[in-house]
């Protein structure tokens, strides 16, 4: 297909087309917001998107990936922007939705930083080194110091636990 038959090629938004494109803007999405088919703009990404954007889009591909970060903060910014707009048109529940969706998109980012940890906590607590326990130890092998047998039995359970 030449360029003068190519609908990208001929839109007058081609540069930006092509931006898009080399940035990750997909096929479907390019077309729908510049008016042509998916397959118009395929070609078009295949056959006349320049070397250097298409170096651009490669390195995107496999070493420059977009953090997970990075993509919950571009959410964020796209809710933030429909909060507003729908506020400024007075539209009650789509205001409510995109808070739903900001809070959630919070939520992840601070999970993604650290902020928030759900992780389940586990506690040890070494009780043998503790006053309370040499305290309640020596109350209950002097309350069995009248019975020998039990205070022996008894000293050596617990010595037994202590190792």
């Amino acid at each position: 297909m030449s360029e003068a038959r190519c609908k990208v090629c001929a839109h007058s938004d081609r540069e930006k087309i092509d931006a898009a494109l080399a940035t990750g803007t997909t096929n479907v999405a390019a077309g729908e917001r510049w008016g042509m088919s998916k397959d118009a703009v395929r070609r078009h990404r295949a056959s006349h998107l320049s070397k250097a954007l298409m170096a651009v889009t490669a390195q995107r591909e496999t070493g420059g990936a977009v953090k997970a970060i990075d993509r919950a903060e571009a959410l964020y910014s796209k809710a933030e922007g429909l909060l507003d707009a729908a506020q400024l048109e007075g539209k009650a529940s789509l205001s409510l939705a995109a808070i739903r969706e900001l809070r959630g998109i919070v939520e992840l980012l601070a999970k993604l930083t650290g902020e928030l940890d759900e992780r389940p906590t586990v506690q040890v607590l070494n009780v043998s080194t503790s006053p309370e326990w040499s305290q309640l130890r020596g109350v209950l092998l002097g309350a069995l110091g009248p019975f020998p047998e039990a205070h022996l039995a008894v000293a050596g359970a617990l010595g037994e636990l202590e190792q």
